[in-house]
């Protein structure tokens, strides 16, 4: 015996057939948004993967920290430079000399060394010293430079300033070499230098304090 099925139940079977694939099709289209780059099904997956850059800016972090405070460090310390020599160091130098540097080059120290000491105590207060413990910056060929005392009133330098003619422009000076024992008697600090009369005088720092001997002139 064959029932019959009305026009309504097979429209049922039809739309039942139908919304099945359809809700299938949409539980996976989401499990596919939940595993799509990780972001919402492997939340330790991410962490995992942020630790490394995290690590990264902790590092860049401590290097501006270091190198802000060995900045700040340098910049406190004025005067720091070259190592200087040790006292009772002995070398034969060649100064680069003119002979207005006997009047003209000019140092500031509070203090100063044995009886030596710069010709101003500070910017506005000149010292009355002999030229024999006077200290005044001279420079050697390669470029070190001593704080030495009466240096022009060793004989070969003396002669040489003697028969400069008076008055003459530093312009028009020729320069020379004194080639020269020299003889390290310690250091001076906060120590000032002026290259000309009336000039500026630079920034505070530390130098050797010398004697000299024995001078000849090349030039």
């Amino acid at each position: 015996m064959t029932v019959k099925r009305t026009e309504k139940e097979d429209r049922e079977d039809m739309a039942v057939k139908t919304s099945a694939p359809e809700a299938a099709s949409a539980d996976e289209s989401d499990d596919n948004l939940d595993d799509d780059d990780g972001r919402e099904a492997h939340p330790a997956k991410v962490g995992a993967l942020s630790k490394p850059r995290m690590k990264l800016w902790i590092a860049i972090g401590l290097g501006v920290v270091v190198a802000v405070l060995l900045a700040t460090k340098l910049g406190a310390n004025s005067e720091s430079g070259p190592p200087l020599a040790a006292a009772g160091t002995t070398v034969v130098g060649d100064l680069t000399l003119q002979t207005a540097d006997r009047n003209e080059l000019e140092c500031l120290a509070e203090k100063g060394i044995q009886s030596y000491q710069c010709g101003f105590a500070d910017e506005k207060q000149p010292r009355q010293l002999q030229e024999s413990d006077k200290l005044r910056p001279f420079m050697t060929l390669d470029r070190q430079l001593y704080l030495i005392p009466g240096l022009f009133l060793e004989p070969a330098l003396t002669q040489r300033y003697n028969e400069e003619p008076a008055n003459k422009p530093r312009g028009e000076l020729k320069r020379f070499t004194a080639k020269c024992t020299i003889k390290v008697i310690g250091e001076l600090g906060g120590v000032k230098l002026r290259w000309s009369l009336g000039g500026t005088w630079e920034p505070a720092k530390k130098y050797s304090v010398a004697t000299v001997s024995n001078c000849k002139i090349d030039g």
